[in-house]
């Protein structure tokens, strides 16, 4: 058993914290009835680990007290910290992933505006809705890649330079759709795009043409990939081809 003062020195949890988590119902130290010390057990330090933790990933106090009320005690025993702790490293993987999430969706808005040279309304706006339901668009990948192939997929790393990469070439190709797709210009752009994809996508042209495919949007739909409009994609076909000779793999 530790007093308040022990357990703040040995936690370096302020005494003034401890009792208001007591005061909160997070812990509940026993007292002593004559004179009112507060002692703390193996539970409460168990439960001040978790809270520590809880904390750390941002949790209202209300939302962990809600959590702890539903763990068990510890007893100095093994296999109740072993269960606590790994219930936590489960908290904690699930917030890595929704962070990795959020860093990705940061990217993507980054990415979208050094493609447009412009900030974008709708793209922030797609922005809080992929916050709000961020499994649609990785389920639909799911659905049509491999998990192979869902790994050489530019969408799979926005923060690798070869997708911020592809977002100067799509600015070109903005720019370009004016000129004929067999002007010099256009098909300047057709070689940055095939030698683009040749590094993306190490060579593997099946899975160019199917990522191609994929990011092609069906008719009267908006852009699986931002800026990658039907009208812009149609500007890359052409100008790839004329630059290959014939009907060749495209990124």
């Amino acid at each position: 058993m530790y007093t308040v003062g022990q357990l703040s020195k040995l936690t370096g949890v302020s005494v003034r914290t401890l009792h208001y988590y007591e005061k909160q119902g997070l812990l509940q130290p026993d007292r002593n009835t004559g004179n009112q010390y507060r002692s703390y057990s193996e539970d409460d330090i168990l439960r001040l680990q978790k809270i520590a933790v809880l904390k750390q990933m941002h949790f209202k106090l209300s939302e962990i007290k809600v959590i702890l009320d539903k763990g068990e005690t510890a007893h100095n025993d093994v296999a109740v910290w072993s269960r606590a702790l790994t219930q936590q490293m489960a908290i904690v993987k699930q917030q890595q992933e929704k962070l990795q999430a959020v860093e990705q969706l940061l990217y993507s808005t980054l990415y979208a505006m050094r493609a447009s040279e412009q900030v974008n309304i709708d793209e922030m706006l797609r922005f809080i809705r992929e916050l709000e339901q961020p499994l649609q668009g990785k389920a639909l990948r799911e659905q049509y890649f491999s998990p192979e192939e869902l790994e050489q997929l530019p969408v799979n790393d926005m923060s690798n330079p070869l997708t911020m990469e592809w977002a100067d070439i799509l600015r070109r190709a903005s720019g370009l759709l004016a000129e004929p797709p067999d002007s010099p210009a256009a098909q300047q752009l057709a070689a940055s795009i095939i030698e683009y994809a040749d590094k993306m996508f190490g060579g593997d042209e099946q899975l160019i043409q199917k990522y191609w495919d994929y990011i092609t949007p069906q008719e009267g739909q908006p852009a699986r990939m931002y800026g990658m409009t039907a009208e812009v994609m149609q500007y890359m076909d052409a100008a790839i081809r004329i630059y290959m000779g014939g009907d060749l793999p495209r990124p």
